[in-house]
């Protein structure tokens, strides 16, 4: 059928799918997607309208039903004055860590090791905090989008994430949602982290 001058062409019919290896990614882009369109106070007509897309397409999207092309993502980051690994990422609400047994640093030479790289974020805030024995840190959360990292430089502390336990020896580091929330527990001996969080660029 032609295409009338001046219509907007309609974007190809989502697939369906199920919880594959993308369903992941699909649920990440769902929750990105609807946290900027809040953001900015449209509704899924408004988006429409602005983006030349339809509503049933947006509103699969939102629910994680659908595979977007990548002109739509990029249309969608546009729009949100944001990037497509942006509207893509997926929160670590799992900790990731590394424990500084497994770093291999030899004695008789120097040594930098790359514990965590990304792109996510603009604002950073760095801290070093001591607690003592048998201390718990206040119970934090930095908000959507953010993350935090953490080095045990001294003694251990069990960080909790969503009330789930993870020791961390002196050495260890682990990188976290900062949407989550989270504390840090010493036992019988002091100790001191040093960490970072990022927050989400605006």
């Amino acid at each position: 059928m032609a295409q009338h001058p001046g219509s907007t062409a309609a974007a190809p019919p989502p697939a369906r799918t199920g919880e594959g290896p993308a369903a992941p990614v699909r649920a990440a882009l769902a929750a990105n997607l609807r946290r900027g369109r809040l953001a900015r106070g449209w509704s899924l007509r408004e988006l429409s309208a602005l983006s030349g897309m339809s509503k049933a397409l947006l509103s699969q999207i939102e629910r994680a039903e659908a595979n977007p092309t990548v002109e739509v993502l990029v249309r969608l980051a546009d729009l949100l004055d944001t990037t497509c690994t942006d509207l893509l990422r997926q929160p670590l609400l799992a900790p990731e860590i590394i424990r500084g047994a497994d770093i291999d640093e030899p004695q008789d030479t120097s040594a930098v090791h790359l514990l965590f790289t990304g792109y996510d974020l603009g604002r950073l805030e760095v801290y070093r905090s001591r607690l003592h024995p048998h201390a718990q840190s206040q119970v934090s959360t930095h908000g959507p989008g953010s993350m935090e990292y953490v080095m045990v430089v001294e003694g251990r502390v069990t960080l909790f994430t969503e009330g789930v336990p993870h020791l961390l020896e002196a050495g260890d580091a682990a990188r976290f949602s900062g949407q989550t929330s989270h504390y840090y527990l010493t036992q019988e001996s002091p100790a001191v982290t040093h960490s970072v969080v990022a927050y989400q660029r605006d």
